[in-house]
């Protein structure tokens, strides 16, 4: 860190920690509720987000990521973003990605001893994504496969 620190010319004080391995696991859920007035609103995204992700996971396992991957309303699907309109119920699939809670621990503790602080764990096939498409080759579909020494993320 001291070397980087002096590369840079700048002090780090906190870091977001990127985690893959044959821990991190990923499920698709779905949760549901009531939409409370006439349109929809981003409190009853949240709501319906939260009960998706409210499913009981193994007391080993820590959620890293809750990612919305399509909103229905009524009988209409497919929706990305249902913010204003109307109906009465509305159900969102999410996509959960979680790891070890003991690994995640782990390395928070080693980065703390390096007297930084985490500011977020994330998981490395996502940052990867993140960092090389674009949010219309989000929305198209483009998978980024990372290829590394021990594992594989895509």
């Amino acid at each position: 860190v001291d070397q980087a620190e002096l590369m840079a010319e700048c002090t780090i004080t906190s870091v977001f920690i990127s985690l893959s391995g044959k821990h991190i696991a990923s499920q698709i859920e779905k949760g549901m509720g009531s939409i409370s007035e006439e349109e929809v609103t981003q409190d009853d995204m949240d709501s319906v987000i939260h009960t998706a992700k409210s499913v009981k996971i193994g007391d080993e396992q820590r959620t890293l990521h809750v990612i919305p991957q399509e909103f229905s309303i009524d009988v209409q699907k497919g929706i990305r973003n249902p913010i204003g309109l109307s109906g009465m119920r509305m159900e969102v699939s999410v996509h959960l990605i979680t790891c070890h809670n003991d690994m995640a621990r782990n390395i928070v503790k080693a980065v703390e001893r390096c007297g930084l602080k985490v500011e977020h764990i994330i998981f490395s096939g996502l940052a990867s994504s993140n960092a090389v498409i674009t949010e219309d080759e989000r929305d198209l579909g483009v998978c980024v496969v990372d290829i590394g020494a021990g594992t594989t993320d895509m």
